[in-house]
């Protein structure tokens, strides 16, 4: 595709990215001379009717989309089989590159990068264009830091036979919200859903769900709930308001997540003051008024009348009743106060009494709680159980702190008072936890970060090297090494396999050699032999090469195989064979470039079966230019090249 000039206008300068649904190239547009990105669809895709017809209305849709966080589409097009893009360059790597290579974002960046993306879908949702596949891989970080989602024509075009293409459903299914995995029905809850795994993996740097096979982490998105970040990433402080949003967008049931995209704006403005903090509301229970009465002469309180028995003497009620004869004198006055205040007496004792000998049966004494925070675990129960408490282990759990078998954790502070028989629980250590760190050759490097965890490790640098022994994608080296001992949370170094070295080889030149001797020559150049055809020949002789499928002087890749056909003679049956169109010759001047003493120049011929090297020498500048006689007929495209780089590209017409 390099050179390719697609609609007359964009001229492919080179390759700057692929996937499993198209492979994007960096162009020039001849026309506005402005660079852009074109998104060449694979040709799998482009044999899909369903998905052509698809394509063309969404990508039409899509370019309606005009937003600063979305990648804006200029045109799209089909040439030669080819269907293609034109989308908006952006310079900056994708989100899924910039998680890896931080490990995982601040809660500050990923709230950022997690609004401007909820921005995107807003502006597309209220166009009514789901986009269905958000993940890192289609969301671009610029240099200034702005998040741009790209993607949109393509996300929405993709049918069943699009999903179920192995490598598309690789670089999504960990993304999917759970109606995506069953195939249902999808809609802007979906594109929520998958936000909340995006905001997810850059808050911790893992994703939610991972398993050996695709089909397995399908059925997580659609079982299992994901372990809080707060959890998965003890080592990081992460808000409960932001941790709360990423929960809510990754539940499972579409009417339990955000029923728009605002409601989700709304919440994340929130975690940055842009919207003022909706007060906790706080609970208040209602309880009883309890009226204290007034308190009136003590004698009308201290004795009710109403309450002495209808038994009881007269007399003894005459004291209470106020029924005494007016004729008493002051002694029986008198009499009577004396009376009064000694049955009053009898009664305060009584009561008095009653509470002493109440509180002697009913009490029950406290005692104080002893520190029990780094004893063993017998001795603790023997101190506890000799004051009258109930000893009673709750869980062991790993400790730096403490030594195996030792209390780390106790129910109730020092010094605090209970009463006897009260339970008193402690938590025993089980000592400082051995890691050993795991074996990470072979799996694939978006496991590391899950394993790594669950060893209570993390991650560490990633590079990159070519291996003709692991898959890309694999890890080939680990540093530590593996079942080697380690700590909590140090980090282990590994490196992913980018595939093997492509080694480029010169083609030889086997034309009119005998068979054997050319397969021998293609052997030794690191090439293989493919497919030998026979065709009767009236200029080559029997036994001889006349055709072979890579033109000689070309770079190939190491190993390709290589097409010949050898001549089986002079055909039966001659038919009169019209003469080849004679060469004309063209004199082509190439100025040298003065700031080096020599430089290589090579001519290249485009042809519909690929390229031809016609010239190809090393030459003295100092003569300042050169004229170079080149042959053909009719009309043809010819590259220069001076030191690998295009020169020039000349359209000639020989006569």
């Amino acid at each position: 595709m390099i050179g390719r000039i697609l609609a007359h206008r964009y001229e492919i300068i080179e390759k700057i990215g692929g996937g499993g649904m198209s492979n994007v190239y960096k162009a020039k547009c001849n026309v506005l001379n402005r660079f852009v990105a074109i998104k060449i669809l694979r040709d799998e895709l482009t044999q899909d009717s369903d998905f052509v017809d698809n394509f063309k209305q969404e990508s039409l849709s899509a370019a309606s989309l005009t937003h600063p966080n979305i990648v804006n589409i200029y045109d799209t097009g089909f040439e030669d089989e080819t269907y293609y893009i034109v989308m908006e360059y952006v310079k900056g790597e994708t989100l899924k590159n910039y998680i890896k290579k931080k490990t995982r974002l601040s809660e500050k960046e990923a709230v950022k990068i997690s609004r401007q993306v909820a921005e995107a879908l807003k502006h597309a949702h209220s166009h009514n264009i789901v986009h269905r596949d958000i993940k890192p891989h289609n969301i671009l970080i610029t240099e200034d830091g702005t998040a741009k989602v790209t993607d949109f024509g393509i996300a929405r075009a993709s049918t069943s036979s699009t999903i179920n293409n192995t490598s598309n459903v690789i670089g999504s299914v960990h993304y999917f919200s759970p109606e995506q995995a069953r195939g249902g029905y999808v809609d802007e809850k979906s594109d929520i859903y998958s936000l909340g795994i995006v905001m997810y993996e850059m808050i911790t740097g893992t994703l939610p769900f991972d398993a050996d096979n695709h089909i397995s982490v399908a059925m997580k998105q659609i079982q299992e709930k994901p372990v809080l970040p707060s959890k998965r990433v003890k080592s990081v402080k992460i808000s409960k308001k932001y941790e709360d949003i990423i929960m809510k967008c990754l539940e499972k049931h579409q009417s339990f997540r955000f029923q728009n995209i605002d409601e989700l704006l709304k919440k994340l403005n929130a975690l940055n003051g842009n919207i003022e903090p909706v007060k906790d509301e706080m609970e208040i229970i209602d309880s009883p008024t309890i009226e204290i009465p007034a308190l009136n002469d003590v004698e009308e309180n201290v004795i009710n009348i109403d309450l002495i028995d209808e038994n009881s003497s007269s007399a003894f009620k005459s004291f209470f009743s106020g029924d005494m004869d007016d004729e008493n004198d002051e002694k029986s006055s008198n009499n009577k106060k004396i009376t009064i205040a000694a049955i009053i007496s009898a009664l305060v004792i009584a009561v008095i009494g009653g509470v002493i000998l109440f509180k002697s049966f009913m009490y029950v004494p406290e005692v104080p709680v002893p520190d029990l925070l780094g004893r063993s675990e017998e001795e603790a129960k023997n101190l506890i159980e000799d004051l009258g408490l109930v000893f009673k282990v709750s869980k062991r759990e790993y400790s730096k702190e403490y030594d195996e078998g030792h209390v780390m954790e106790q129910s109730v502070d020092e010094g605090a008072k209970v009463k006897e028989n009260y339970p008193v629980e402690v938590v025993i250590s089980r000592g400082e936890k051995e890691i050993v760190v795991p074996n990470l050759l072979g799996r694939y490097a978006i496991e590391i970060g899950s394993i790594l965890g669950e060893a209570g490790l993390s991650e560490g640098e990633a590079t990159e090297e070519n291996s003709d022994t692991y898959l890309a994608g694999q890890i080939i080296d680990q540093y530590p090494a593996a079942n080697t001992p380690a700590k909590e949370n140090d980090k282990v170094n590994y490196v992913v396999s980018i595939g093997p070295k492509i080694i480029y080889v010169k083609m030889p030149n086997v034309l009119n050699i005998n068979l054997e001797t050319a397969k021998l020559s293609i052997v030794q150049h690191g090439l293989a032999v493919g497919q030998v055809n026979e065709e009767p020949s009236e200029e080559i002789a029997e036994g001889l090469v006349m055709r072979q499928s890579v033109t000689a002087g070309l770079d190939v890749e190491q190993g390709t195989s290589i097409w010949l056909t050898v001549s089986s003679g002079k055909p039966e049956n001659e038919e009169p064979v019209e003469p080849a169109p004679e060469e004309g010759v063209f004199p082509l001047a190439i100025s040298l470039p003065a700031d080096r003493d020599k430089v290589a120049v090579v001519i290249q011929r485009i042809a519909l079966d690929g390229r031809e090297v016609v010239y190809s020498e090393e030459v003295d500048t100092s003569e300042g230019n050169i004229l170079v006689n080149v042959k053909g007929t009719g009309t043809g495209i010819f590259e220069i090249y001076i030191d690998n780089e295009l020169y020039d590209r000349v359209e000639i017409t020989f006569e």
